[in-house]
């Protein structure tokens, strides 16, 4: 039998092309369209069961074509679906409003594309509809053409990507530039590059502020530069198991952010399988919809300490929490709001970042209170054990520490560390993961063998959650990433005795 039809508008020839062949692949008769004056002009004698619209198209937008549709007899019982590159608060309500009858994210998963369009077809049927007929063979572009076209986007990619950073200094039209990132957005996924669409993904959302955060946007411009000029840079580790296990069907509340790092933070929730729920730092928490929450995100601004949401008497307090901000800021707060807090983000972060932090925040918190607190030296110094085979970062770390009033004990490799554990039996370990003899993992496993009371801190380099999560499997109560701040490393290791 054959499938239903569908309309695709988008302005993105590669688009049309890898969509329409996804969805023939499924089961369905497909047209395409370039503009939504198109579209309407074959929706003269065209009538396709669903619409997948790009709501950013030259001219009139997806939005305005819905409405439209909507508002004439013959077409308003087409279903449209909108396709846009943002996730914020009240896009899909816009959308709605509109009279979309769906949502899709870029860049899409091609994976489920085809199921997502079925449930809905079948969702809006009267009654039960025959199920559409696999195809009874797939179109498909040859492996030269693919090739082809990864290699056309990469470099055109990396022309306007270069050319927008030079226009920063000169004629930059915030608009134009929003236009050109946000193909990118739907061509990097199509064409397999998630990571590149995801960080084009994060320009768009930077172009679109008022008042534009310049100094942001040539941050993030740089960033994909890079990936338009290092493949592999444009394309996404995997995530670690135990972090999509940890967030995969979770709700995150986020508070406060700024708009760019709620995308941030949403588009790297999706990736792992959970979801986000914004709220404004001012509004007092909705104990309705903070009940669908399983961890809170809290931005934290300077002087902000007074919002509701980081009032420990509050429903808030119940949830795991992940506070966000400056060092100085969320030092500034008072010691029962810090308590709050599961885990922080601290400074500039990354959303791998952001994943570790939040999966920490809701399976680690209770291993940590449940391993008993070092005793405290007499006097009541923190004696903290520092192993690392670089004399600048032991040097670093001891002045750091010292002028916290910490006791310190410098080793440069992993047996020294692992002896002066046994003999001067410290409060805290800070070991680099890299060292001579025994690397810290070794170092740490052991401790933990021994049984040895200690709270250990992990300092590397690597920067790969797959890392990170061994450490903490072996027993690890925290970790800091070279390049570090002496300042968050003091606060980390404070909190981690006092806790």
């Amino acid at each position: 039998m054959a499938g239903e039809p569908i309309l695709i508008v988008d302005d993105t020839p590669v688009n049309l092309k890898l969509t329409r062949i996804l969805l023939v692949n499924e089961g369905y008769r497909v047209l395409t369209a370039a503009s939504a004056e198109e579209a309407l002009e074959v929706l003269r004698s065209y009538r396709p069961r669903l619409i997948l619209a790009d709501i950013q198209l030259p001219g009139m937008d997806g939005l305005e074509m819905t409405r439209l549709i909507k508002q004439d007899e013959r077409t308003r019982d087409i279903a449209v679906v909108a396709l846009t590159a943002f996730a914020m608060k009240g896009d899909e309500q816009k959308a709605m409003d509109a009279g979309c009858d769906g949502y899709i994210t870029k860049p899409i998963d091609t994976r489920t594309l085809g199921e997502r369009i079925r449930r809905l077809l079948t969702q809006r049927a009267e009654s039960e509809t025959p199920a559409v007929a696999p195809p009874t063979g797939h179109e498909a572009i040859p492996a030269a053409e693919m090739q082809a076209l990864r290699r056309r986007f990469l470099h055109e990619g990396q022309e306007r990507a270069r050319q927008l950073l030079v226009d920063l200094e000169d004629a930059f039209h915030a608009n134009e530039a929003a236009r050109a990132v946000h193909q990118w957005v739907g061509t990097g996924g199509l064409l397999g590059y998630t990571a590149l669409a995801r960080l084009a993904r994060e320009v768009e959302a930077l172009l679109l502020e008022r008042p534009v955060d310049m100094a942001q946007v040539r941050e993030s411009l740089s960033n994909l530069l890079l990936a338009f000029s290092t493949p592999r840079e444009a394309l996404d580790a995997p995530i670690p198991d135990a972090i999509v296990q940890a967030l995969r069907g979770k709700c995150a509340a986020i508070v406060g952010l700024p708009a760019h790092e709620t995308q941030r933070l949403c588009v790297a929730l999706e990736r792992a399988g959970a979801r986000a729920m914004a709220f404004e730092l001012a509004s007092p928490p909705d104990s309705a919809a903070l009940a669908q929450c399983d961890v809170v995100v809290t931005y934290v601004r300077p002087g902000g300490g007074d919002s509701a949401w980081l009032d420990p008497s509050s429903a808030v307090a119940g949830h795991p929490t992940v506070l966000v901000g400056q060092r100085e800021d969320l030092a500034e707060l008072d010691p029962a709001v810090q308590a709050m807090a599961a885990e922080f983000l601290m400074d500039i972060w990354q959303p791998e970042e952001a994943l570790v932090r939040l999966s920490l925040a809701l399976t680690h918190r209770g291993r940590q209170q449940a391993r008993p607190a070092p005793p405290m030296a007499g006097g009541g110094r923190i004696r903290v054990l520092v192993a690392d085979d670089d004399s600048t970062v032991l040097a670093l770390v001891r002045t750091a520490l010292e002028n916290s009033g910490m006791e310190c004990h410098l080793v440069a490799d992993g047996p020294k560390a692992l002896d002066a554990a046994r003999r001067w039996r410290p409060q805290a370990a800070i070991l680099d993961v890299n060292m001579p003899g025994m690397d810290g993992y070794e170092v740490l496993a052991a401790m933990r063998a021994e049984n040895l009371p200690v709270r250990v801190m992990l300092l590397t380099a690597r920067q790969q959650e797959s890392d990170i999560i061994r450490g903490f499997t072996l027993g690890a109560d925290d970790y800091v990433v070279k390049p570090f701040s002496p300042m968050e490393l003091v606060a980390r290791l404070n909190r981690l005795i006092l806790r």
